[in-house]
């Protein structure tokens, strides 16, 4: 068995070290410094091994299980902790290649606008961008005109011929209401059992909960049990697609 990482003895000698002339007092408050960032060391540590098990595919009570606390706490911890990340701008890193498309496309469209930040109607009409991705897809699928949409919607249609990387959507600015679609959007990933967010899940978000988006979809027709249908579809046949194209049994 390996020996453990970081010994005491180790510990204590880096403390020293860091004010070599100084007193205990020093000492205590740096070995409280210490203390703190082993701790934020400690929370990623069991962090990525919380994403390499949701990846895995195994569910929160198995997780909970595992760290020795209930399914509650250990989800409450760890969608909090991504919940956070998406507020600071820190997440985007976990969105697809598709999804990071759809956010530069809401950039692009709030630009253009004239807008100062990227709401959620930008967010929803960029999610659509991409006629590959599975929110296009879900629509198509319901047979919705996307004209009547983006006017209900009162947005032009995106440009999906954008790339992006998680660095320069940090540099865009958005709104409370954009911001809450994408704490909608993880939840709705955490929900289908995805450690990732793509067009899907940024469109479950924004047309979560009340407000303009949610308004325009349900003025053509498209309510939230409508379009969490479409989308179960969706990822099930693309599911069941990768099957096939792996050799496997559909």
């Amino acid at each position: 068995m390996p020996s453990f990482p970081v010994p005491l003895d180790t510990l204590i000698e880096y403390v020293r070290e860091l004010q070599p002339e100084s007193g205990p007092l020093e000492h205590l408050a740096d070995a409280m410094v210490t203390a703190q960032e082993l701790g934020e060391q400690s929370d990623a540590l069991i962090g990525h091994f919380v994403d390499q098990a949701r990846s895995s595919g195994a569910s929160w009570s198995q997780i909970g299980t595992a760290m020795g606390v209930s399914k509650q706490a250990a989800q409450k911890k760890f969608v909090a902790r991504d919940e956070a990340m998406l507020r600071e701008g820190r997440a985007f890193s976990r969105f697809t290649p598709r999804a990071r498309v759809s956010v530069a496309a809401a950039g692009r469209l709030a630009s253009g606008a004239g807008d100062d930040a990227v709401d959620a109607t930008h967010l929803a009409a960029g999610a659509l961008a991409d006629a590959g991705g599975l929110a296009a897809r879900a629509l198509r699928r319901l047979g919705v005109d996307e004209g009547r949409l983006h006017d209900a919607l009162g947005v032009a249609r995106a440009d999906p011929a954008v790339e992006a990387d998680p660095r320069s959507l940090r540099e865009l600015s958005y709104t409370p209401a954009c911001r809450e679609a994408f704490t909608q959007a993880l939840k709705a990933a955490v929900r289908l059992g995805h450690n990732y967010i793509g067009t899907e899940h940024l469109l479950l978000g924004a047309t979560a909960g009340e407000g303009r988006v949610p308004e325009a979809f349900a003025a053509v027709g498209l309510h939230r049990d409508l379009l969490e249908g479409a989308v179960a579809v969706e990822i099930a046949e693309t599911v069941l697609e990768l099957r096939r194209q792996a050799g496997g049994t559909p």
